[in-house]
């Protein structure tokens, strides 16, 4: 919001447009009389001036800026303050930048840093060679106006490669390259590897062709060809309070809050949805406009659906561009809608990917329209009869037209070029708001209409959520909708009934309850569909690619095993529909492998608690004793039973080595393991000593196998409680070093377990010289303070080890001062005094009144070590060398001349 908009607010009554107060203007009092500027023109000038553009047009036209000073309730000075304030301001051409969405001072290219959230990559020549995979939004212009105002880079923006190309320097200047379109880009060559060039578009880099050769000359381990080195946006988390603290910098919006702000983000889910600078700017614009200080009041406290939030935006870019659009929010919102449900409909390319404008205007176009109404006048002057007024009168109750909504969305920023002649909708977050927003009223349609998009793996994913949300918050009224008109021949049908099977299947396992008659309809239907294999297991219907399986659950076919054994285990054994009764005739590794497709989840997600993993792992425990598997040796074991299977085995006490480190993918389940024994009675610690005592009885010597190292994922379960025999073992020599050399086993230690490890130090009553070097650095950083005491005491560190003396002296300087002053007073000379050596400075005083207490012990005479000792702390003039100096003359006289 400019100056002229934040006085348009203030006015009584306020003047809610730019357009309206160009009216206001026009009706001044002050305003020429013979002046033609029609109002629409006055509005666009009015727009440009707020931004601070064009202001000299005023100078130039001195009584329409009295009369604008008029209108705004404005003294002529504190117009022509307000103007002159500005005109000092003006960026001088190419040195300055306005941003987008948000109001802020011109960006000081010269001067000021680029926002936080733009790759440092790609500010620096230095890092080139470099290809930036950057979206629109990205800030790919603003990075070459900065790069070329500080002379860093030759900026050059063209819409193909080969347009670029004729503008390359001849002097080997870096070049910052902004590409509309990447299609004639070339492969990685080998001039790329001496040239600093950055390549900035929407498209990745094209993968570099592999020659062909004759099969026995592939190696497996030969190198990839060479490409360019890819930068992408980092997350948004990593950088927007960074951001947050440069824009407040910078923002001249009075209402605009960074810490308010910044805590909307955390409490929506809109942080997760931001994915460049352009459209944090955007959020932020938006936050400023509509948020209220108190933040209680305002439309954007009352926002609770995305869609909402996107409707508010929508309204903010009119409002700033209101000269250039001549659409109303609810008449544009309605019109995106209607796109919207067109991109569900349209099969050609995701929703996301850009088109040409002839086919936006296809996704926008509304029968009937514009053209239909010509086609119908043109039938009455050909003889149909119709009331001509009648025609008249609709034609006022047209929707926009297709081309005027295309140039709407493109002026307000929401159609941008992606490459020459393709356009996108953004931000993204916008149409993903449309999107979600049509595929909710899709549900008040029927079946057919969300089982369709069922079938699109795009948005399959929003009608699941939908359905599950529903059906754990007990309404089953789209399930019920389509069980009561059955119609498996259709594809979408089928696709809702597997959709209504696995949300129900879940809700079943989260412990909802529903009425038996539903489960059993869903199962009978379901039942009647499924795909045998070979081997007899189900198979559901409908299934989706593999990518999007691995990428999102809910898409997963093992959610739909996971809603069988849910769903059946809630009937009695071996009735109709129960688990028995869809299992007989299944071999038993094919039931095992049942199972195992059952633990659906993604990568990203194995390894996490989630609130529907553990009454998973209670299922699969349960199903294991029911279909009585694993009775004997078993070959592998699922991950939906490994809970359960290691309590038969441990209560059997039959556990092996083998069994342990083969079988069970101990990171997925660590989060679960400790609260699943725990429920059956057992403590987790009890289990975990029985797993070591059968790695020391069976370890024949070898290293710690891999599930039980101190760095693995799930270290806690083990090494929260290891025996100390165990310890001793590992502290052996042939252990030592590639055990101990790793700072975390450390932190598992309890006191017994230093004790052993502090034994293994001292062996023969000296050092262990085979125990020295960065695995004893790596231990005496985590070493209780009793076992420092110990270990001095003992005679550590030795004479030869100057690196753990110099950390002791660093870590613990009081213990080491206390003990060899001790072992000072004590005349213990050659093992004081090798730690003596490196101590503080500030230290050495305290050292030499102990030193000067043990040479009064007539029974063991000052060793000579000391004398020399003495003699460096008086070369270095350490703080009392004069005490030095007097013990030196004590052990050994000045001869006399």
């Amino acid at each position: 919001m400019g100056w002229i908009r934040e006085r348009m607010a203030q006015l009584e009554p306020p003047s809610t447009s730019l357009s309206e107060l160009a009216q206001r203007v026009r009706k001044a009092h002050a305003w020429p009389r013979g002046k033609k500027l029609k109002a629409a023109s006055l509005a666009t000038y009015l727009g440009k001036f707020d931004g601070g553009e064009q202001l000299e047009w005023l100078d130039q036209h001195p009584e329409v800026s009295r009369a604008l000073a008029e209108a705004l309730e404005m003294a002529p000075e504190e117009m022509d303050e307000q103007l002159a304030e500005r005109q000092a301001n003006k960026p001088a051409p190419g040195s300055k930048l306005r941003l987008r969405d948000v109001q802020t001072r011109p960006l000081d290219l010269m001067h000021e840093p680029l926002p936080p959230g733009i790759r440092v990559e790609v500010q620096d020549p230095a890092f080139w060679p470099l290809w930036w995979y950057a979206p629109s939004g990205s800030g790919r212009t603003l990075v070459g106006h900065w790069l070329q105002a500080r002379g860093l880079a030759v900026f050059i923006q063209a819409r193909t490669w080969a347009e670029a190309e004729q503008q390359f320097p001849d002097n080997g200047h870096p070049v910052f390259v902004e590409l509309d379109s990447a299609e004639e880009a070339p492969d990685w060559e080998q001039r790329w590897e001496g040239w600093k060039i950055c390549v900035a578009t929407e498209s990745l880099p094209s993968a570099p062709p592999i020659e062909n050769r004759p099969e026995e000359e592939e190696h497996p381990f030969r190198e990839p060809p060479p490409n360019w080195r890819l930068v992408k946006n980092a997350s948004a988390s990593e950088w927007i309070d960074d951001f947050l603290e440069w824009l407040e910098e910078r923002v001249t919006m009075k209402r605009f809050n960074a810490k308010a702000f910044r805590q909307w983000l955390s409490q929506s889910t809109i942080l997760n949805r931001i994915d460049n600078v352009g459209t944090a700017l955007g959020l932020a614009g938006l936050f400023a406009t509509y948020d209220r200080n108190d933040g209680t009041t305002g439309p954007l406290s009352r926002t609770q659906e995305l869609s909402e939030l996107a409707k508010l935006f929508l309204r903010m870019l009119i409002q700033h561009r209101e000269h250039e659009v001549d659409l109303s929010v609810p008449k544009l919102w309605e019109r995106l809608l209607h796109l919207s449900h067109s991109l569900l409909q349209d099969d050609s390319a995701p929703s996301h990917e850009a088109r040409p404008l002839d086919a936006w205007h296809a996704l926008v176009r509304v029968r009937p329209d514009r053209v239909d109404l010509e086609w119908l006048e043109k039938l009455v002057e050909d003889g149909l009869k119709m009331d001509k007024a009648h025609i008249d009168k609709a034609r006022t109750h047209l929707p926009a037209d297709a081309f005027r909504t295309v140039k709407a969305l493109r002026s307000l920023g929401l159609l941008r070029e992606r490459q020459p002649g393709q356009y996108a909708f953004r931000p993204p977050w916008v149409l993903e708001a449309l999107l979600q927003h049509t595929l909710l009223a899709l549900f008040e349609q029927g079946p057919e209409a969300w089982g369709g998009v069922l079938l699109r793996q795009e948005h399959a994913v929003t009608v699941f959520e939908e359905l599950f949300k529903r059906c754990r918050n007990k309404d089953f009224t789209l399930v019920e909708q389509l069980l009561a008109r059955p119609a498996p021949a259709s594809s979408a049908w089928v696709a809702g009934l597997e959709a209504s099977f696995r949300a129900l299947g879940f809700a079943s396992l989260m412990g909802v309850q529903f009425p038996e008659a539903l489960r059993r309809d869903i199962l009978r239907h379901q039942r009647a569909l499924i795909i045998p294999t070979h081997d007899g297991i189900p198979l559901p219907r409908i299934t989706y690619a593999y990518k999007s399986e691995q990428e999102e659950p809910l898409l997963d076919r093992g959610l739909w095993y996971a809603a069988l054994f849910s769903l059946t285990e809630a009937l009695p054994p071996h009735s109709e529909l129960s688990i028995e009764d869809w299992c007989a005739g299944i071999p038993e590794q094919a039931r095992i492998w049942l199972l195992n497709m059952a633990a659906c989840r993604t990568a990203r997600e194995k390894g996490v608690r989630s609130d529907w993993w553990t009454p998973l792992l209670d299922l699969g425990g349960r199903l294991m004793n029911r279909l009585q598997l694993f009775n004997d040796s078993a070959s592998w074991v699922p991950e939906l039973v490994q809970p359960e299977y290691l309590l038969r085995r441990f209560q059997r006490k039959d556990l092996t080595l083998r069994e342990l480190d083969q079988y069970f993918t101990w990171r997925e389940i660590s989060t679960v393991l400790p609260d699943y024994v725990q429920r059956r009675g057992l403590a987790w610690e009890e289990l975990a000593r029985v797993i070591w005592d059968v790695w020391i009885k069976e370890r024949n010597d070898k290293q710690l196998p891999q599930f039980l190292a101190p760095d693995a994922p799930h270290a806690q379960l083990f090494w929260k409680t290891p025996p100390a025999a165990a310890i001793e073992i590992l502290v052996e020599d042939r252990f030592y070093h590639s055990m101990f050399r790793q700072e975390s086993v450390f932190s598992f230690f309890q006191c017994e377990h230093w004790d052993v490890f502090l034994r293994s130090w001292t062996s023969s009553g000296g050092i262990s010289r085979a125990k020295t070097g960065y695995s004893q650095l790596t231990a005496l950083q985590k070493m209780p303070e009793e076992h420092v005491r110990q270990a001095i005491r003992a005679g550590y560190p030795d004479a030869y080890d100057h690196s753990s003396r110099r950390l002791l002296w660093r870590l613990w300087p009081e213990v080491l001062c206390e003990e060899v002053g001790r072992m000072l007073q004590q005349a213990q000379w050659e093992t004081a005094l090798h730690q003596a050596w490196a101590a503080p400075a500030n230290l050495v005083p305290r050292l030499l009144a102990s030193a000067e207490q043990g040479m009064t012990r007539p029974s063991t005479p000052p060793s000579p070590m000391l004398a020399r000792w003495l003699h460096g702390q008086i070369g270095e003039r350490v703080p009392g060398w004069d005490k030095a100096w007097m013990l030196l003359e004590r052990l050994m006289p000045s001869t006399k001349q």
